[in-house]
């Protein structure tokens, strides 16, 4: 769904970039560590360690966690 005016947009770009890029690196780390947060509280009790770091991984990349990674 797209609601936002190209206006909008290009005003709200020109706010974002008028920041450092320190301050929009910092915006980004923010918002992933939110996300984060968002998803281990939706994560179901009793996961093994190995089934956690799997579950928060599909959560954050929207994608199956490859066979061969370790999870170790």
């Amino acid at each position: 769904m797209e609601d936002t005016s190209p206006e909008i947009k290009a005003i709200y770009r020109r706010i974002i970039m008028a920041r450092s890029e320190e301050e929009r690196f910092i915006m980004c780390a923010e918002m992933f560590e939110s996300a984060r947060t968002i998803a281990l509280a939706a994560m179901p009790k009793n996961l093994s360690v190995a089934d956690q770091k799997r579950f928060i991984y599909e959560r954050t990349y929207g994608e199956l966690l490859p066979d061969d990674f370790p999870l170790e």
